[in-house]
């Protein structure tokens, strides 16, 4: 895609991504009332218990209270989600410590007999839930001391089977622990299966998320110490980090998959996170748009928030929350100053700008939205969105970084042509000037060897970029690709029982990028459960032929000759990207292990007159392989690669992975090969069909 016509694009992404998360109907509790007799009783939903609920400020009650002939009167109707401190009443003194109890009735769909499940986010700081006079579960201690409450951060699950047609929900909720009270994520219910596909797809799309981050930061962690110099990188990869680690105490508290945190330590590990992130980021600004103010704004907040760190360690919750007012605050003043850069910058007419622009506006309305979700008003009826508004954002950060990188190699191959054009100037001119010689030697030595020192710069930090690029074409693409392609699916109604795996696929091949030492791609058990097999009609010697071409530099440059025939006609019923898969991984070994001036004969057969389909043959005058190699060749579980015959490198997994996928292909592939004489594979598929 061209890069002027791609801010057009992210434009348009910008839109139908917030119309995303404004659009569906949600009902609305009215004075402790939310009716949801519209849904039908056979029909799957969830929504989220938003609106009005009864409050009653400084009680403790139980569902007895409820019924003993008089019902309590509540004093107020409180908006939820939200804290109990937004609550304004001239005749009622709500503090930000103490205890209260929240109440609502459903109304439920006539004759609902279907399982309902509940998903409660946490409270500031712990509840008891009870549903019909039942007591469900709870998350800490609440009590109507400090004493006797222990706080906690817990995302729950409970299920219940409705008995009636309404449900009576009755929370007990204290707070004297942090600077606030009350809930600020909505609760929602509905049929139990639909809620748990929900819950689950969250948290598989949260851990998804932190895997495809930490692998970004890693990558580029790596370019920055390849070449220290550019300090933009090693800046992109910290700021990440951050954004990968965050998810982790907010939410869906991952944290606690991991280890079984305390309440106050998650807390802090949360405002620490935060205060990373920010001076990370500032730093990664400065170096993106540099100037003497934003330097000095860099250091000041790296100083405000590393002691902001330290009173943190030690300060109780319900003071250092507080640090979440300036951390807001210098997060508004630096995206604000970004996009300011982004504007001058469009008016200069630098395409690079329109896209920093929508980036930078992408994460600030993120930004915004959990800016007031912390503050218990959310924007929009969601929780945090920012950790996967941050997926978009880094991808077009690092996507520009790249073409910032080829861009400079650009500049660099233009530099070496004006550095030719100058050589040949200078020697025509030591022709026409030889009387000039003896006066000229010295100043034209002094000049061959700035060109010469210059060339061999020039000619390091092109191999340097060939290099990196290198590792680029082979260490991102597919893992960023396939991670994209598993969140994408997690987006599908149709895929929310397969939660679990797409979300180990997904880490699966981001820890590829984090381990950028194997260099390789791993192919684990049950791979062929998870590759489409699509077969049509199409031209088998159309993909050998395009093969070729792609190869043809490689086989060039060991100047091996490579030879196609044909025998039949070519239109057979199979897998296109399987066996164009199979395909290249057969050629790309051929030229690898082929000497150089070698020759490699590809052979296309049809015998479909006689029922046995097509049969290709791959045949090199290499290396050959091994007898005992050959036995196990196709099905050994330990991954082996042999240097090719220039010393190139591979996986080790190519063999295999072309066992696997004729296999799926309902074809065949056997090998023979003598050592020192040559190898040939064949493949056999099915006929036309």
């Amino acid at each position: 895609m061209d890069l002027r016509h791609l801010k057009w694009y992210l434009l348009i992404l910008l839109i139908t991504s917030s119309a995303s998360l404004t659009s569906g109907r949600n009902p609305v509790a009215e004075k402790g009332v939310l009716d949801l007799r519209e849904y039908k009783s056979d029909r799957e939903f969830i929504v989220r218990l938003d609106g009005e609920w009864e409050f009653y400020w400084g009680k403790m009650l139980h569902p007895y209270d409820f019924t003993l002939g008089k019902t309590p009167t509540p004093d107020l109707y409180g908006r939820v989600p939200s804290y109990w401190t937004n609550y304004q009443n001239d005749s009622l003194s709500i503090q930000k410590m103490g205890f209260a109890t929240y109440r609502l009735v459903l109304l439920m769909p006539e004759g609902m007999s279907q399982r309902m499940a509940f998903d409660v986010p946490v409270f500031d700081s712990s509840y008891d839930l009870f549903v019909n006079g039942v007591y469900l579960g709870s998350n800490g201690v609440p009590g109507k001391t400090a004493g006797e409450t222990v706080p906690q951060y817990k995302r729950n699950f409970f299920s219940i089977d409705p008995s009636s047609d309404s449900l009576s929900i009755l929370i007990n909720v204290s707070n004297f622990h942090h600077r606030r009270g009350g809930f600020w994520l909505p609760l929602r219910i509905g049929t139990f299966e639909k809620v748990r596909r929900t819950v689950s797809g969250e948290w598989a799309g949260e851990w998804a998320t932190i895997s495809l981050l930490m692998g970004f930061s890693l990558l580029f962690l790596f370019f920055y110490l390849m070449y220290r110099k550019d300090k933009l990188m090693g800046f992109f990869s910290l700021a990440t980090i951050g954004l990968a680690i965050r998810p982790l105490f907010t939410s869906h508290f991952l944290i606690l998959d991991i280890t079984d945190l305390k309440w106050i330590w998650i807390v802090r590990l949360e405002y620490l996170v935060l205060y990373y992130i920010l001076i990370t980021w500032f730093w990664y600004i400065a170096n993106l748009y540099p100037g003497k103010n934003i330097k000095r704004t860099s250091w000041i907040v790296t100083a405000i928030f590393s002691v902001s760190a330290v009173f943190t360690l030690f300060l109780p919750v319900r003071i250092f929350s507080y640090f979440s007012f300036p951390a807001f605050a210098s997060m508004i003043l630096l995206i604000g100053y970004a996009m300011s850069r982004n504007i001058k910058g469009m008016i200069s007419g630098k395409t690079a700008d329109y896209i920093y622009f929508f980036a930078f506006l992408m994460l600030s309305l993120g930004a915004i939205h959990d800016m007031f979700v912390a503050l218990g008003r959310p924007l929009i009826s969601s929780g945090y969105i920012l950790t996967f508004v941050l997926v978009i954002f880094v991808i077009i950060q690092a996507s520009l970084l790249l073409y910032k990188w080829v861009s400079a190699f650009d500049e660099k191959e233009k530099l070496h042509n004006d550095l030719e054009y100058m050589n040949r100037n200078l020697e025509m001119l030591v022709n026409e000037r030889t009387q000039e010689i003896q006066s000229r030697r010295e100043e034209i030595e002094n000049q061959n060897r700035r060109i010469a020192l210059q060339n061999r710069q020039m000619s390091e930090t092109i191999q340097l970029k060939n290099k990196i690029f290198s590792v680029i074409a082979h260490d991102l693409r597919s893992p960023v690709v396939n991670i994209l392609y598993m969140l994408n699916l997690l987006k599908e109604d149709e895929n929310r029982d397969k939660y679990d795996l797409y979300a180990n696929a997904s880490i699966q091949y981001a820890q590829q990028v984090i381990t950028l030492l194997e260099n390789m791609l791993v192919w684990g058990r049950g791979q062929e459960e998870k590759i489409k097999y699509s077969p049509g009609h199409h031209d088998i010697a159309d993909l050998i032929l395009t093969n070729l071409s792609i190869f043809k530099e490689s086989a060039d440059k060991k100047e091996i000759t490579v030879n196609f025939t044909q025998i039949g006609r070519s239109m057979a019923y199979f897998d296109k990207d399987l066996l164009d898969i199979i395909i290249r991984n057969l050629l790309s070994n051929a030229i690898k292990y082929t000497p150089r001036g070698g020759r490699i004969s590809i052979v296309m057969k049809d015998r479909s007159q006689t029922g046995d389909g097509f049969l290709i043959k791959v045949s090199d005058n290499g290396v050959g392989i091994p007898p005992l190699r050959q036995k196990y060749l196709f099905t050994m579980s330990e991954m082996e690669s042999t240097p090719g015959t220039e010393n190139e490198k591979g996986t080790g997994i190519g063999l295999k992975l072309c066992h696997e996928l004729i296999k799926i292909n309902k074809g065949t592939i056997a090998v023979e090969s003598k050592e020192g004489e040559g190898t040939c594979f064949s493949i056999s598929i099915p006929g036309p069909g």
